[in-house]
């Protein structure tokens, strides 16, 4: 059984920027902001009735905002730093935004707020306004100065009112139902992103696996094939707009705003009562339980998203792509290796006479143990290379390399047939002579003397004995 989705998930909400529409001697332009969001969170209608689509903006008669003080509009004195009127900006437009805010004022404020903000936030259009005042706004003053706006009111112009703070603004009303998944003009409906996280161990990483995931996807109700109408029911013309898909809103200033009708979500038609499907309750769509083979590239990376696409809900209202599914990967860490990149590091530990004489050493890898041959004389930390020993790259090409640092381990205690062995090496390398224990006395003064023995015997080199003897004792 499919689960059936609220109406209430799919009123419109469109933000009030998102889709503007400007008319001037310099043509029409628009703009619109895309941010697919996680069905979890918000899923929007989306119409099916061309530009009356989005929400849009019209001027009508030019607005006079500019002539108002625009650092006593948002507040900010006039040494503010961009970044400071910046956020000044944001904070008053979320708060008289007027689909956030219902007073009646909102609207004018928030126009005012917007045409102050034009002007602070291009540094020669406050250049022009410190030095000439709210003239230096008037269309005609200075064109060149104000050649990107077309002959449209401040804010608007001939372009973006938000050029490159598009992407924040974004961000600001990322909370509101209509941005997910939303798009601009002429461009298809596509629906929003599905997004699950799973764990694999460090091994899995480095190797590739598979994993199976359940999602539930909004996808068309197979009974009404997405309609929401019973068999034979027809669509009823939606009596708010009249089946235009949209709104307008005259201010008192005389400024018109056009939004999509909230009645039928801008498609202009409704699901008359007792026509609506009885599998999805009009709304067209369900949720359904899926099961998905997730195939994991070798070498991937905690934190990596793996993207799979037209996996997600399909589209709230009409027909176009379903979202994709976001896979993120979280990596267990390994009590064996670190990793940088597709470089592994270990560190083993060997004993001081491994170190002094060489040998070999068991180092794990990606592939199992293997023998690693330690040179004679190897030091604190040093490392050994073994190369392609590393992780794949998930983009292909060679694998990296696997590093092997060395730690010496020196005894914490000595046997006394150890002790005299280690002695008579540091005898050899400072010079003293190794056939006795030297013999401490005192000089006049205090001072600690020694008397040497004379040298051994020169029928065996010092040094094939003492390895010798170092062999014995370690039993190497």
């Amino acid at each position: 059984m499919h689960a059936r989705l609220s109406s209430k998930g799919f009123s419109s909400f469109l933000a009030f920027y998102s889709c503007a529409r400007v008319q001037g001697p310099q043509g029409s332009r628009s703009f619109s902001l895309h941010r697919p969001q996680c069905i979890h969170n918000k899923i929007s209608r989306v119409s099916a009735r061309g530009l009356g689509q989005r929400r849009s903006i019209h001027a009508s008669t030019p607005l006079r905002a500019a002539e108002k003080d625009p650092y006593k509009v948002l507040g900010v004195e006039r040494d503010a730093t961009p970044a400071q009127i910046k956020k000044t900006y944001f904070q008053l437009a979320r708060k008289y935004h007027p689909d956030t805010n219902s007073d009646k004022g909102a609207q004018d404020k928030f126009v005012e707020i917007q045409a102050a903000y034009d002007v602070l936030k291009d540094d020669k259009k406050r250049q022009m306004y410190d030095q000439y005042g709210s003239t230096s706004q008037e269309p005609g003053f200075d064109p060149n100065a104000f050649s990107g706006f077309g002959g449209g009111f401040p804010g608007f112009g001939g372009g973006s009112p938000f050029g490159k703070d598009s992407d924040l603004f974004s961000q600001l009303f990322q909370g509101m139902s209509g941005m997910g998944g939303g798009r601009g003009f002429g461009q298809a409906s596509r629906g929003g992103d599905l997004e699950v996280s799973i764990r694999i161990t460090f091994l899995e990483a480095c190797k590739g696996t598979t994993r199976k995931v359940n999602i539930t996807p909004v996808v068309d109700c197979p009974p009404c094939s997405g309609s929401g109408l019973k068999p034979g029911a027809k669509r009823s013309t939606c009596s708010t707009c009249k089946g235009t898909g949209t709104r307008t809103v005259v201010i008192d200033s005389g400024f018109q705003m056009a939004s999509t009708c909230n009645t039928c979500s801008g498609t202009g038609g409704t699901v008359p009562r007792n026509s609506e499907c009885s599998h999805c309750g009009g709304v067209g769509k369900v949720r359904t339980k899926n099961t998905v083979h997730v195939d994991i590239t070798p070498g991937v990376e905690d934190g990596m998203t793996l993207r799979m696409p037209r996996r997600g809900d399909a589209p709230i209202s009409g027909k176009g792509t379903p979202g994709d599914l976001l896979v993120r990967i979280n990596v267990t860490a390994s009590k064996d290796f670190s990793r940088q990149g597709n470089n592994l590091y270990h560190k083993t530990r060997i004993p001081m006479h491994l170190a002094l004489l060489g040998g070999k050493v068991r180092v794990p890898t990606l592939d199992g143990d293997v023998d690693v041959r330690v040179p004679g004389g190897t030091q604190q930390d040093e490392e050994m290379v073994l190369k392609g020993r590393g992780v794949p790259s998930p983009h292909g090409g060679d694998s990296g390399d696997l590093f092997v640092a060395f730690s010496v381990q020196l005894p914490r205690s000595l046997t006394d047939r150890q002790r005299e062995l280690i002695q008579q090496y540091a005898d050899d390398i400072e010079g003293r002579s190794s056939g006795n224990a030297s013999d401490e006395s005192s000089d006049d003064n205090g001072t600690a003397s020694f008397t040497r023995s004379s040298p051994s015997p020169p029928d065996e080199g010092w040094m094939n004995r003492t390895w010798r003897g170092l062999r014995r004792a370690t039993g190497i």
